[in-house]
């Protein structure tokens, strides 16, 4: 890929008594994770699987390496939880500059990517919860998937078993353009018009990112509030 990339990234505690988000700007790799919620260690889970990650893709940059680092960061947590005889889980979303294959976007669970063009902010990952796929299989409305009961419920975890699927794609991008990762915790507290109003103002991918927690805890946000924010350049 021969574009540069300029990021960002800040969370914040929201409603929460502790912060289980994690997020991770590094060379060619950026990501977020929200230790999943119910499960003890939530924390510990998202910033082991960050560091995993990080580790294992700095040794294979292409896209088969992203792969196999999301399957160890799989393995390291879910090995953690049974060392401690305990019960360990995060979502990770992340945007790696692959050496095969450009920009590509892999996710588990609910954490979402988002990349804004010329005013437009289109969600490329698909959520991984209960409404989500019963929404995907046409058996809900989008406003029964809204209200849903089970709305927090993830089908796909990182750490909750041995292996896990894994979503990717490669995701095209060109200079001008403005990604997005953020935790549930963001995007619950705040309007798809609201993100891109944010996301499309000149300031800078750090600025951008205090500005989306900042209107996320201003909005009552009653979770954890994590956005990392790629400019495309």
């Amino acid at each position: 890929m021969t574009s540069t990339v300029l990021a960002g990234s800040s969370t914040r505690v929201g409603g929460r008594e502790t912060n289980q988000d994690s997020s991770l700007v590094a060379e060619g790799l950026f990501a977020v994770a929200d230790g999943i919620g119910g499960y003890s260690q939530g924390d510990v889970a998202s910033r082991l699987a960050l560091d995993a990650l990080e580790q294992a893709f700095a040794e294979d940059r292409t896209t088969s390496g992203l792969l196999e680092a999301v399957r160890r960061a799989n393995e390291v947590v879910w090995e953690r939880a049974n060392r401690d005889g305990t019960s360990m889980g995060t979502t990770v979303v992340a945007l790696a500059m692959t050496e095969d294959a450009g920009a590509v976007a892999l996710n588990v669970g609910d954490s979402r990517l988002y990349r804004l063009r010329d005013g437009n902010l289109e969600q490329l990952t698909d959520d991984h919860t209960v409404p989500a796929e019963l929404l995907r299989a046409h058996r809900v409305t989008d406003d029964e998937a809204r209200n849903h009961q089970y709305r927090h419920v993830l089908t796909r975890a990182i750490g909750v078993g041995p292996e896990v699927e894994v979503d990717h794609a490669e995701v095209p991008v060109e200079p001008g353009d403005r990604v997005l990762l953020c935790t549930d915790g963001l995007y619950n507290a705040q309007t798809p018009e609201e993100l891109a109003a944010l996301l499309g103002t000149d300031a800078e991918p750090q600025q951008i990112c205090d500005a989306l927690v900042e209107a996320a805890l201003d909005h009552d946000a009653d979770d954890n509030v994590t956005a990392v924010v790629v400019d495309i350049r």
